[in-house]
């Protein structure tokens, strides 16, 4: 079983890796985890201070909240990948899941108001929407 889960920066993601920790359990055989994060440095670009390399700042910020998230699974006795992909959240996700063959997407999901349902949509909407594989949300 290959599981992706996704990693954000948010209170919600200590909750998906502990509740991705009790799942793993529950498996005859350990699965295959990956922990991916996503940065979209075009969409936080024009509020940056010219000069500053983003792509380089939200790489080092990627490894440093995958590897403090990843110490859970670490600690229960797991061993994971992890992968940062750079683009748009929903569509970088199911594609990844595609070409690595992933059985089980794991992510949060947000409760939004209707007027940001309306006009920013919800990354996870579009993860079960176009993803070929089973997700899991967890909010």
């Amino acid at each position: 079983m290959k599981l992706a889960v996704l990693i954000a920066d948010d209170q919600l993601s200590k909750k998906i890796m502990e509740k991705t920790v009790a799942l793993c359990k529950e498996f005859a055989e350990t699965p295959e985890i990956t922990l991916i994060h996503v940065v979209n440095d075009k969409a936080i670009a024009e509020d940056v201070e010219v000069g500053v390399d983003i792509e380089v700042n939200l790489m080092e910020d990627a490894q440093k909240m995958i590897a403090e998230k990843g110490e859970l699974l670490s600690e229960a006795g797991f061993i994971y990948k992890t992968a940062i992909l750079n683009g748009f959240p929903a569509k970088e996700m199911t594609k990844y899941a595609d070409e690595m063959g992933i059985d089980m997407l794991i992510m949060g999901h947000h409760d939004l108001s209707l007027v940001q349902k309306l006009t920013i949509g919800s990354v996870a909407k579009k993860v079960v929407q176009y993803a070929t594989c089973p997700v899991l949300l967890i909010k």
